[in-house]
């Protein structure tokens, strides 16, 4: 047996498929790819693949991730041609490594998401002056519904969470697209939408959300930020 790493892309055509649907989109490619995927064992075998992050649904992706176990020595190469001859437009890897043995999964590796938010504002504001002063803020807070407290909603500091927000690129006072680079992980997770709702919060509901755009996922090394692709796997 041996480890694959996948990365992938999701695009405009596939942005609104669930975690659950993309989960069976692959499963479903491989199985016609004929990947010698492994199974667990048990009762109900299920395949043995793990994406790294969820990614919310409206969004798309230029940084995906899935491990792969298969059976036979294949190469990462080979698994990459054959699953995008059965993915669905929209949907497409892009590279794959062959993992060290005992490897950690991306899930377990990933701290970190950047993104790319496209804001389109209604009335003309100075938009890195708005920016600078929502940064500076000594907390900035939202209202998070908590899952594992039978969903109640508690307020909640994401400055932790924000490791950078800067300005991509602006078209005058109507325009900006944000470099946002985010706690993205178990121990920490802010999705992009909480942080769009804190800059509305902050600077009044004058803008809206053209587009989010996942960009690349990380792994946390002594500070350094190492895309999953590249990172050791130790």
């Amino acid at each position: 047996m041996m480890s694959i790493r996948l990365k992938f892309i999701k695009g405009y055509e596939t942005k609104y498929i669930s975690h659950l649907d993309l989960m069976r989109t692959f499963q479903r490619a491989i199985r016609r790819a004929g990947i010698p995927i492994n199974y667990s064992k048990g009762f109900n075998p299920h395949p043995k693949m793990s994406f790294a992050s969820a990614l919310g649904i409206g969004l798309t992706s230029k940084g995906e991730y899935l491990d792969l176990v298969v059976e036979d020595e294949i190469s990462g190469e080979e698994i990459m041609k054959r699953l995008n001859e059965y993915l669905p437009k929209g949907l497409r890897v892009i590279d794959a490594v062959t993992l060290e043995d005992k490897a950690k999964s991306a899930m377990s590796l990933v701290t970190h998401a950047r993104y790319y938010m496209k804001l389109n504002f209604k009335h003309g504001i100075d938009i890195e002056k708005s920016l600078s002063d929502f940064l500076n803020s000594d907390v900035i807070t939202v209202f998070k519904e908590q899952p594992k407290k039978n969903f109640q909603t508690v307020e909640v500091d994401i400055k932790p969470m924000i490791k950078e927000i800067k300005v991509l690129s602006k078209k005058g006072k109507s325009q900006i697209i944000l470099d946002c680079l985010l706690a993205s992980g178990s121990k920490a997770n802010l999705k992009p939408q909480l942080l769009i709702d804190a800059i509305k919060n902050h600077i009044g509901s004058t803008f809206e959300v053209e587009s989010i755009e996942r960009i690349e996922l990380y792994a946390d090394r002594k500070g350094q930020f190492i895309p999953l692709l590249s990172i050791d796997n130790r």
